[in-house]
Formats: structure tokens, C-alpha cells, sequence
């Protein structure tokens, strides 16, 4: 095994590069272009450069520790990088179905179960500790209500069996401690109650901090990390006022976190959450090993989940669980493919258990701690995640805390001002969803009825492809209305060789909402009218060269609209800023360009079709 505090180079036949020789080398292939083009920021304003060197991290410090040594940045594990395959399991009524589903689950590969439930008081905690045996298998539970009236239960049950509590293997997450629509009530009696029934059971966590359920909303993985902080220091404080040790509260808290698509910055983020942890461990002057208790659960990115071309979650889900497990987590829970738009199935069950499974049997990740040690990139993102969540974690504590911090509208608007920002880049194409605003399958088949989805209160509208999919649902409802797809025509005007960026744009937009797309080109506005008067389309985009967008816009707009009062939606394609209202009065009904808001535009384009 290679020393890993020797300095002998393991490739001595190669002469070391310095960054002045890469950044040489790109000069050159880039041939004359700006270097500078090649460096990107993030949403977290974190600067990714093209390459990076040893120089680009700290020479000494945190980031240098090994797996299993304090802070704990690379895991507290000592042996190998071990996870639990967790499977959700959705209950209701007293869950007997729901027990016997999951163990069917447990012969098939999962290593435990997740039951997702309404009301605890329900369930029949009794009928799960005959079926299954709490002291080998971990099961975990989320509540929305009754939490402890259903731990009560759990409890007197295994007594009763002469089961001891130290045996329980899981976790408890409790949907009343975190508001999910105001992000401010916090729950301490309640979670005070939890915590002192589950003292005795030290590898089951009673509190988790949910994190997740800000990044499901379009948080950046600063704001996730630094909210979760918030809200477990928020816990912390109350809970240790009540007499409550602090050391008692960290070894049974755990932060639940989701793992998104952008891999390496989450391969960072879950590093970085430990490294942070730890910082608060310290600032309560417990012993420094409570930070090693810190358990992180990780389950797949609702945010990025589509109901279009469904088949590709499956490879987002991959390389989100490829970045929860490289970054060191304890459990995963895969959410099936086809979850936001019907029940739960076998088929898509089984696929969202088995990825854990390969990445476990074929890819064995679970033979290495910590496999992103040593890369110059992923230390560099480790850091500046740590040192921006850690920022805005200080920030919410200057206002107060987690719960002032909420009351003041911080949180919410934090995150608003994220998502609607994300929600543009997607409608712009700048951010990518393969099969939803790049690649659509235009022969995809709809297995559910698309009126009945949209209308469905279970249809979730806080996803990133929630308006590229009302768009693309709208047009099939129309196509099963009227036999036949709705028909965009992209008009251009002038004598521009190459297609106008905003065209282009309306053109990939229309063709992924579901459209038939056609593109044709003219010099003269008369000839233009002449041509689509007569054509059988439901949206007509105009496009022109800015140097002759005011020659071109007024008369095309008024001569469309001059013998006919309804007709086909009519779009500029651009930003026409100070003249919309003026074009509007002409007869344009809307513009669209890239980073434009395209939820009027859908709604107008709905109407017009009827729907």
C-alpha cells in the first residue's frame, strides 16, 4: 500500500506541470479566444476555474485529516466507506400493507426500510415488530402527525417482547417540528418528548434536522448547509435550556440532506457539512468525538425530478447517489423514476433499489473512504462551500437565529429570490433538463391522463420543469382534442444569414413545449404576411437583426392583426424593454428571449389553445 505521507512521486518518468504551463497550453488550443470565458460561476458565487493545482488549496489545516481523525471531514468511518440502502415505503391506515410490502423489500436488497406516514397513532406498531426484527434490520419513519404517540407504542411493544431499546437501529423525522410552508414554528416540547424516549437507544435518532426539504425548493447547497446549522444549533440552544445535555442532543441528531445533480459541488457539500458540524461541536465544549456522531441521511433531488422523458431520473439519480456516497453519507433512499406523475409500482421500485445496490456490487464504492481525497478541485469546492455556508450560517444568527431569521421573512425570501432565478436559467437553456428544455422526445407516450395531473394536488409545482411541463401537458390535451399538435412558425425578417439567438431560442422552446416547429424566411414584411396568413398555426414568432427590429416589428404586428381580431398567438422574438406596451398595443400578445419570465407566455399560449 503507497505511504500517503510520502513525497516519492508515483509517476517519476513525468516532469512535474506548473499552472504556468496549463495555462500555456490552453492559451494555445484556445487560439486567441479569452481565457477567462473558460471559468464559470455558480449559484453559490463560487468561481470554477479551468483547471486546478495544489496551489489552489491550503497547504495545512482541516482539509488535510484523514478518514476517521477530527474534524471529521473525510467521515468518521475507519474501515470502509459503508452505507444503508434505505427504501421508502408510503403508509397508511395502520401500515399492515405497508409492512408486508417492505418485507418483501428486505429480501430483494434493501438494507432497510423508510415508512412514510400520515398519522403515527395508525400504524400498527405491534403487526412491524412481529414481521420484522428491529434488531437486525434498520427502519426509520417519518410522521406528519402523532410521532410520539406512535414512538409510545413502539416502545411499550418491544418491552412487552422483553426487546431491549439499545437494539433499535433507524432514525425519526417529524414533519410538525419544521412548518413546510413557513419555515417557522419549531416544535421543542414536542422534541424534547422524543429525545428522552430514545436516550437509551444510542444508534437511533429521534431528531433529525431536515434539510432537504430547502433544497426540494430550489436552495442553493450554501443555503441548505447553512439553514440545516441554523435550525440544529436553534434545537441545540432551546433544548440544552431545559436541561437537556448538548452531547446527549448531537449523538442523537442527524441531518437529512438531499444530493443534487451538480456532481462534484455535492461530493463537496457533504464534506463540507461535517467540517461545519464539527465547528459547532467545538463551540459547545462537548467532548470532540460527539461530532463523529453526526449521521447524514441523503436521498435524490426532488428539485430535479421530471415527469417528461421520465427515464433520464434514472441517471440523475445515479450520479446523485455516486455524489452522496463518494461524499461519505450512512444512508441513501432513491425516489422511483416515475414518482410525480403515479403510485408507487414494483417495476420503478425495484430500479430506484437496485442503483444503490451497483454502485455498491459493480462499482464498489464501498471500498474506499473518501475516493475525492486528494483532487485539487473538489478540496477547492470543500472550502469555499464550508466558508460561504458558514457566512450565511453567522448571518441568520446575527438576526437572531433560525426562527427570528424566519419570522423576518430572511429564509423565504432567500429562497425565493434562488429558485426564481433557476427557474429563468432553465427557461433561457442554461440550465439543462435532458428530455424537459433540451432534447425533448417528441414520440414520448404519456401513461397518465395529462388534465387529471395537472389538476392533481399531489402534481408537485415547486419542481424546475414544473412549467416546461405544463406547457408540454397543455399541448398533448390539445393534441388528443383535436387529433393534431399545435404548429409554432418562427418568422425571420431581414437578410441575416445566421438565425437571430432569440429565434433559436423560441424555436427550441416551442419544439420542447410539444409543438410542430417550422422555420421560415423573409425580406419584406408584405411577402412575410402573405406567406403565414394562409398557414393552419397557433403561435407566430417574429425574429429580425437588432438593426432592423424597429424596420420590421410595427408593420408585420399590425398587418397580422389588421382583418382579424383573433388569431394566432403572435410573439416578437426579443426583448423589446421600453416599447412592450407600445408593441403590444400594435398586436403583439407577448416576447420571448432568453432569461425572459415564460410563465405569462405558457398561460397566454394555454388560452389559445383552448385548455
Amino acid at each position: 500500500m503507497t505511504n500517503p505521507t510520502s513525497s516519492e512521486a508515483l509517476f517519476p518518468e513525468f516532469d512535474p506541470i506548473t499552472a504556468e504551463q496549463w495555462i500555456a497550453k490552453i492559451k494555445q488550443d484556445l487560439k486567441g479566444a479569452d481565457l477567462a470565458d473558460l471559468h464559470w460561476q455558480s449559484y453559490e458565487d463560487i468561481t470554477v476555474a479551468p483547471f486546478y493545482t495544489k496551489n489552489s488549496v491550503p497547504p495545512s489545516g482541516t482539509l488535510n485529516t484523514t478518514p476517521g481523525q477530527f474534524p471529521y471531514l473525510r467521515t468518521a468511518k475507519t474501515d470502509k466507506n459503508s452505507w444503508l440502502n434505505l427504501q421508502p415505503v408510503y403508509t397508511s391506515g395502520n401500515g399492515r400493507e405497508a409492512v408486508d410490502k417492505a418485507v418483501d423489500a428486505l429480501t430483494r436488497g434493501a438494507d432497510g426500510i423508510h415508512f412514510i406516514m400520515e398519522n403515527g397513532s395508525h400504524f400498527d406498531a405491534d403487526y412491524l415488530i412481529e414481521h420484522i426484527d428491529l434488531t437486525k434490520v434498520p427502519v426509520s419513519y417519518t410522521f406528519s402527525t402523532e410521532a410520539a404517540n406512535f414512538l409510545h407504542h413502539l416502545i411499550t411493544g418491544l418491552y412487552r417482547r422483553r426487546i431491549s431499546l439499545a437494539t433499535l437501529n433507524g432514525f425519526l423525522k417529524c414533519s410538525p417540528i419544521l412548518s413546510s410552508e413557513s419555515y417557522k414554528q419549531l416544535d421543542m416540547e414536542h422534541a424534547m418528548h422524543l429525545l428522552e424516549q430514545t436516550l437509551d437507544a444510542p444508534n437511533f435518532y429521534a431528531l433529525t434536522i431536515n434539510g432537504s426539504h430547502f433544497s426540494n425548493k430550489g436552495a442553493t447547497l450554501v443555503q441548505e448547509l447553512a439553514i440545516t446549522l441554523a435550525i440544529a444549533v436553534c434545537y441545540t440552544n432551546s433544548l440544552t435550556q431545559e436541561g437537556l445535555p448538548a452531547e446527549s442532543i448531537f449523538r442523537n441528531m442527524q441531518f437529512h440532506l438531499t444530493a443534487g445533480t451538480n456532481y462534484f459541488f455535492e461530493i463537496a457539500k457533504f464534506r463540507a457539512i461535517r467540517l461545519l458540524w464539527a465547528k459547532v461541536v467545538e463551540a459547545y465544549e462537548v467532548p470532540t468525538q460527539a461530532a463523529a456522531a453526526l449521521r447524514i441521511h441523503a436521498s435524490t433531488s426532488r428539485w430535479h425530478q421530471t415527469t417528461l422523458d421520465p427515464h433520464t431520473n434514472l441517471l440523475r439519480h445515479t450520479t446523485e447517489m455516486m455524489s452522496a456516497i463518494m461524499g461519505g453519507v450512512n444512508s441513501v433512499e432513491v425516489e422511483p423514476f416515475d414518482s410525480t406523475y403515479r403510485q408507487s409500482n414494483a417495476f420503478s421500485e425495484r430500479i430506484a433499489r437496485n442503483i444503490p445496490i451497483i454502485l455498491k456490487e459493480e462499482a464498489y464504492l464501498d471500498q474506499a473512504i473518501d475516493p475525492a481525497a486528494g483532487s485539487y478541485y473538489l478540496e477547492y469546492l470543500t472550502r469555499q462551500i464550508a466558508l460561504k455556508a458558514w457566512a450565511l450560517f453567522q448571518e441568520i444568527e446575527a438576526l437572531g437565529g433560525f426562527i427570528p431569521a424566519s419570522n423576518a421573512g430572511f429564509i423565504q425570501e432567500l429562497i425565493k429570490e434562488t429558485s426564481n432565478q433557476k427557474f429563468k436559467d432553465i427557461a433561457s437553456g442554461k440550465e439543462v433538463l435532458v428530455g424537459t428544455n433540451k432534447f425533448p422526445n417528441p414520440k414520448e407516450q404519456h401513461e397518465y391522463d395529462p388534465e387529471q395531473l395537472i389538476q392533481s394536488k399531489q402534481f408537485d409545482n415547486t419542481r424546475a420543469a414544473y412549467s416546461y411541463e405544463v406547457m408540454r401537458l397543455a399541448t398533448e390535451l390539445y393534441f388528443r382534442k383535436k387529433n393534431r399538435r399545435p404548429h409554432a412558425v418562427v418568422v425571420h425578417m431581414g437578410k441575416a444569414i445566421q438565425e437571430h439567438i432569440h429565434a433559436s431560442f423560441a424555436r427550441e422552446f416551442f419544439t420542447c413545449s410539444g409543438f410542430t416547429t417550422q422555420v421560415l424566411k423573409y425580406e419584406d414584411v408584405s411577402e412575410a404576411i402573405a406567406g403565414v396568413r394562409t398557414l393552419d398555426a397557433q403561435v407566430i414568432v417574429m425574429a429580425a437583426p437588432e438593426n432592423q427590429f424597429n424596420e420590421f416589428s410595427e408593420a408585420f404586428a399590425k398587418g397580422m392583426r389588421a382583418d382579424r381580431r383573433q388569431g394566432p398567438a403572435l410573439i416578437l422574438a426579443d426583448d423589446p424593454m421600453h416599447l412592450k406596451e407600445e408593441l403590444r398595443a400594435n398586436g403583439f400578445d407577448e416576447f420571448l428571449f432568453q432569461g425572459c419570465d415564460i410563465k405569462e407566455i405558457i398561460s397566454r399560449i394555454q388560452e389559445r389553445l383552448g385548455v
